[in-house]
């Protein structure tokens, strides 16, 4: 049975960002995981790598700086894997997503940009004309405007995998692929994990970042964490091609947002969440689903129809919600750790904040 300082079970980008924290803070950590490293929900996003500038309608300033800072580090770190993407969001002639308000919450995001050395262009307001010239998509549906922003958009997530792995090899991290985690258990100090051939390792503390797999470790009740809902999020990617140089946000008449991003020659539309049952994995997306989402995004394009002969694939990821009760689950809005005598759970939604969670957890260690 070999020791290390640190077991990580998933890995996931939450699971990857972890170790990397550790193996650069000097400890001796392996990551167990199931499949192959980001393969089933970290591979199944939007690949937008996002500023947090959505933060500021609710003026949630801790978010939107963990996201600036984020950004700024893996565009510095990975500069292959992630390219600058103009976004283009329709403004309202009050409100919120007015031109005032906008312009307004442009300049305070600019501050913070600065603040954060982020390389990216600032946001502005744009005129109707100067929004149909750079999205001819948005012609007759930009009245009053639209706000332009930049993020990025990896090209490729593997290529943030493999750094990430890169860098847990470089600094000793022993990574174990298709090695699913059956059973945890307390032995003295330590805590003795179990793979499903049988091998054992031993730690003293334990990051679980299984996501909706947690439920199929086997471990003593009072180190389970609170457990959440779960959802089903996908993206429906569509031959059609919106836009080949820029995201575009749409709103239907329910108020619903739908971000649609540039990927190869068409377009990934999302993101459509349904409920969805512990423990049914992995998640498969239904005739019934496409359908309501096809409904939805049709509406909040007005005047053009995505039909099922346009869809070319899917991303499709399980997702922690806020809460179990009926009706559209609300995925959860912070990362939720949770921690006990040297054991940790790890629950988020967002992927662009890894690093930011992962410091996080090594404050809990």
């Amino acid at each position: 049975m070999k020791s290390f300082d640190l077991i990580v079970i998933g890995g996931g980008i939450a699971g990857l960002g972890i170790a990397e924290q550790a193996g650069a803070r000097g400890l001796s950590a392996l990551v167990l995981e199931a499949r192959s490293c980001c393969s089933q929900t970290s591979d199944n996003t939007l690949r937008i790598i996002h500023g947090g500038f959505r933060y500021l309608q609710n003026f949630d300033f801790p978010r939107l700086v963990r996201s600036l800072r984020d950004q700024t580090e893996l565009l510095r770190d990975v500069p292959a894997a992630l390219t600058p993407l103009p976004c283009l969001m329709p403004l309202t002639k009050f409100g919120l997503k007015s031109r005032l308000s906008v312009a307004c919450a442009a300049l305070l995001y600019r501050t913070f940009m600065q603040a954060s050395r982020s390389p990216l262009i600032p946001p502005r307001t744009l005129s109707s004309h100067e929004a149909e010239s750079l999205a001819p998509f948005l012609v007759g549906k930009v009245p009053y405007g639209a706000l332009c922003w930049y993020d990025a958009v990896m090209s490729e997530p593997s290529l943030v995998r493999n750094y990430l792995a890169e860098r847990c090899t470089q600094s000793g991290v022993t990574i174990l692929t298709n090695r699913p985690v059956v059973s945890l258990a307390r032995s003295g100090r330590d805590f003795e994990i179990r793979d499903q051939e049988g091998t054992v390792w031993s730690a003293p503390r334990v990051v679980n970042s299984m996501g909706p797999w947690l439920d199929t470790l086997n471990l003593p009740s009072e180190f389970a964490g609170l457990r959440p809902g779960w959802c089903k999020g996908f993206n429906l990617i569509v031959s059609r091609q919106f836009d080949a140089q820029c995201g575009i946000s749409l709103e239907g008449s329910d108020g619903r947002l739908f971000f649609c991003v540039p990927r190869g020659s068409g377009t990934a539309i999302g993101t459509w969440y349904e409920p969805h049952p512990p423990n049914s994995l992995p998640p498969q997306v239904s005739h019934e689903e496409i359908q309501r989402f096809l409904r939805a995004i049709n509406d909040a394009i007005g005047t053009e129809e995505i039909t099922p002969s346009d869809i070319v694939g899917f991303d499709v990821g399980v997702l922690p919600t806020m809460h179990r009760g009926t009706g559209s689950p609300v995925p959860l809005a912070h990362e939720r750790i949770s921690a006990h005598a040297g054991y940790i759970e790890v629950v988020s939604t967002k992927y662009t904040t890894f690093r930011s969670q992962a410091r996080a957890v090594m404050q809990h260690l």
